[in-house]
Order: structure tokens, then C-alpha cells, then sequence
């Protein structure tokens, strides 16, 4: 669809004002049922509006039944993104239900708030191969609740929808599911390539491997096992441009689980199948990890895990500029006075952000409740202070970590530079020219109380 053909469609659909509420809010996110409560109507036929709606804008891609309704979704967001971003883009209509944020940011949510990192990966990942030496291998990395899996998951449908590219996902935490893999190595390989192979073979009707288990031999490593198998038979078929993205990194960290021998198969890769070596073209496809830096202080982690492996992304705060849209999402309209506040309680932590500005637009919490309830184990924090103090109160090994934090909750300074290193990757403190002090007033309220 051209720009004079969308913009007649659009004109022809605000003379009907009910099939462009119905679009409005399918564009922000919310189901038939959803929307046929809204407007009072029955769910069937805002099914058959929505339907006409996708065949309108020129939305008639056939998908698989599974993820059929969001990708004809995400489709039609990416037609108006290109010709209508503001219908996308600005705050949420008043007949839009807001629904509060859990984990992953869903694909087709308006309250996505894309930073500069959105943006390097995605020109690393498409960037022209035609000259380069070796595929990019990207590490997204940082503390929990900074919207790695949420950038990972728009990164698929960006490689898919815009670039053609094929795409393999793959969750370490799905495998996690069954504890004993992390007992045995050879387990852990052999689910991981199977979870590889069964989501590149979602993605490509032809590809169709051989059973693994028959191309597994006792007599070679794990690690080779794996990464035969794959190149074999998975990624030597794929001949257009191929990603595979691995979410869920920091399930394998931990001194009872395989995390050296895993984490040096991914270096392997990066160096020998990702890198030209002779005249042979690279079959390998580009790899994007994410991995939280959580674990670094319970593990005492002292470097970074895959140091100078590929290029590292890791995800800054919300700034006060970035705040201020998401609450224009939120129907909030803010000055950056209203911000500050904000910021100097939690920072621009995308979590805490998202749920203070849920609790002070959809439950109509004010400042100084959200501000007076912010340190209590019920309070809307509650879930985060909690995992943050279990990092650790409850790492008992490691009396330098705790010794180190109290003292900058207490005003003093710190000399161990490997606790100061791991307090910084859990989110705790922050280093900078002004020096090191704790990285939100909530942390310092917190854990003052608590000691």
C-alpha cells in the first residue's frame, strides 16, 4: 500500500466512526473481547471489522495459526508507523483500556519505549556483509527489569517483517525447566541444539533435519555434537541472511552449573564459524545474546562473562526526555519539574518507572502515597527491593560485598574495587565523575531502614 492509497482508505474510515474507534484500538493493543466491551458490541462482530480492517490497509498475509492475530497486528502498526506514526506513537486514547506491565513488553503494547540501543542493534544486524570480515555477535546485558527480552523479542519481528531475514529464538529459561540439564552437559547441548533446530525449522518449511539423536556420537565432545549438527543440517540449508537470538544467558551462570564449558562454545562460534578464515562462505548465522548482570555479586562474578566477544549493548536508563513520552502514554502530561522527583526516587528504571506511572494514572496514587509507600514489602516496589536484597542479605559467602554496600548506604567510601564492580552490574550503585554512591534515593531509604 502507497501513501495515496492509505490516506483514502483513512478518509473513507472516518466517516465511519465506529470502525475507527475499533482501530484505534486494535493499534494500542487490545483484543476483540476487549474492545467489543468498550464499545458495548458483540465480540463476533468486532471480529469481522478487524478483519475487514487488515483486508483495508492491505493487511493479508497468511501466518501459521500460532502468533497469527499479533503479527497481522504488527503488520498494520507498521503500515501506520510508516504513514500515520502519531496513531501509534502519541499518548493513549481515552477508550483504551492500560494494562500494567509484566515482564516481556508485548510486541503490538504502545507503552514500548525504543532507546538508542533498539537502534545499534538493529544496523549491526543488518549492516552490509558483502565486505566484513566476520558476523556480528551482539551481548545485551544488564540488571533485571531493563527490557532485554522485551528488546530481543522487537529485534525478531524487525529481522522478519523489514529485512526477510530467518530468525531462530531461543529462551535458556524454557530449558530451565527441567533442572537436571544443568547437571550434565551433554543434556544441556543436546536440549539447546534441539531448541535451535525446531525454531529454525518453524521458520522454514522445507528445512526438515534428521532426528538429533542419531547424529550425536558418544565418541565426540558435546560441544562439537552441537555444533556439527547445526551447521549440517540447519544452517547450511538456510541460504538467506539468518540471526539467531538467545535470551536467558544468566539461567546457566553459577558455580554448580555448566556455565564455562556453554559460555565457551559461544566464544568458539564467534571465532571460528563467524569469522572468514578461507575462501569458504560463512553459514553461521549473526547471534544476539542477552544476559542479566544480576547474578555477578550471588556468583562473584569478577569480569565480564564473554569479555571482548563480539560487541557489548548494555541498556541505560529511561532519560528525563524519555520519561516524559512514556507518560504522555500514560495520559500524564508532565513538565520535567514533575519528572525530577521521579528520577531522584528510582532513577529512569524502566520497571519502576512503568509502575509508578501506572499507579499514579490508572489507580490515581499521588506523589507523596507513592512516595510515603515506596519502601514497604506491599508497597509497589515491594517485589523489586526484595530480590535486590536477597542479592545480598542472602549471599552469606560474601562478607566483602556486604560490608562494602553498607558502607556507601552509610555515607563512607569503599576501597574493594571487585565489590564495587559487582555492585554496580546488580544496579545498586552507580560510578561516575562525581564518584560512588548509591543509585537511587528508594536503595538508600531501603536498605538504611532495613539495617
Amino acid at each position: 500500500m502507497n501513501y495515496q492509497q492509505f490516506i483514502q482508505t483513512l478518509d473513507k474510515l472516518k466517516r465511519a466512526p465506529k470502525r475507527e474507534a475499533v482501530l484505534r484500538m486494535l493499534l494500542r493493543g487490545l483484543t476483540a473481547e476487549e474492545t467489543a466491551k468498550e464499545m458495548g458490541s458483540h465480540p463476533g462482530t468486532v471480529r469481522k471489522q478487524i478483519s475487514q480492517l487488515y483486508e483495508d490497509f492491505g493487511v493479508t498475509s497468511s501466518y501459521d495459526l500460532f502468533g497469527d492475530r499479533t503479527r497481522k497486528r504488527g503488520d498494520l502498526i507498521h503500515v501506520f508507523k510508516k504513514y500515520k506514526p502519531e496513531w501509534v506513537e502519541n499518548s493513549t486514547p481515552e477508550s483504551v483500556k492500560i494494562q500494567p506491565l509484566s515482564g516481556i513488553v508485548p510486541l503490538d503494547s504502545p507503552l514500548y519505549l525504543p532507546r538508542d540501543a533498539d537502534e545499534i542493534c538493529r544496523e549491526v544486524l543488518t549492516a552490509d556483509r558483502s565486505d566484513r570480515g566476520s558476523l556480528p555477535f551482539i551481548r545485551i546485558k544488564g540488571s533485571s527489569g531493563m527490557g532485554k527480552s522485551s528488546l530481543l523479542v522487537r529485534l525478531r519481528d524487525f529481522l522478519e517483517r523489514e529485512e526477510n531475514q530467518v530468525v531462530g529464538f531461543v529462551d535458556l529459561a524454557d530449558l530451565a525447566l527441567d533442572p537436571e540439564i544443568f547437571e550434565d552437559l551433554n543434556l544441556l547441548l543436546k536440549r539447546f541444539t534441539q531448541a535451535i533446530a525446531d525454531t529454525f525449522s518453524e521458520s522454514v518449511d522445507k528445512l526438515n533435519p534428521p532426528p538429533l539423536e542419531k547424529n550425536w556420537q558418544k565418541e565426540r565432545s558435546s560441544g562439537l555434537n552441537c555444533t556439527n549438527y547445526l551447521e549440517d543440517f540447519i544452517f547450511t540449508p538456510i541460504q538467506q541472511p539468518k540471526t539467531l537470538l538467545i535470551d536467558g544467558i544468566d539461567e546457566i551462570l553459577g558455580p554448580d552449573k555448566p556455565q564455562n564449558p556453554f559460555l565457551k562454545l559461544l566464544r568458539s562460534w564467534n571465532e571460528k564459524r563467524m569469522k572468514v578464515v578461507s575462501q569458504s562462505p560463512i553459514v553461521w548465522p549473526s547471534i544476539a545474546i542477552a544476559y542479566s548482570t544480576e547474578p555477578y555479586p550471588e556468583l562473584d562474578i569478577k569480569g565480564s562473562i564473554l569479555q571482548n566477544v563480539g560487541l557489548e549493548v548494555e541498556l541505560p536508563e529511561f532519560n528525563t526526555e524519555e520519561i516524559l513520552k512514556l507518560a504522555k502514554k500514560y495520559r500524564l502530561e508532565w513538565s520535567e519539574e514533575e519528572v525530577q522527583p521521579l528520577k531522584e526516587l528510582i532513577g529512569g528504571h524502566p520497571t519502576l518507572v512503568n509502575q509508578a506511572l501506572y499507579k499514579i494514572s490508572q489507580e490515581q496514587m499521588s506523589w507523596s502515597e507513592l512516595e510515603s509507600q515506596a519502601t514497604l514489602p506491599t508497597g509497589p516496589f515491594g517485589d523489586h527491593l526484595l530480590k535486590k536484597f536477597s542479592i545480598i542479605y542472602e549471599n552469606y559467602k560474601n562478607t566483602d560485598l556486604k560490608h562494602c554496600f553498607d558502607q556507601l548506604l552509610r555515607g563512607g567510601t569503599c576501597t574493594d574495587e571487585i565489590s564495587k564492580f559487582q555492585l554496580e552490574k546488580a544496579g545498586l550503585i552507580k560510578i561516575d565523575n562525581a564518584g560512588v554512591q548509591v543509585r537511587f534515593k528508594l536503595y538508600q531509604k531501603s536498605f538504611t531502614n532495613t539495617l
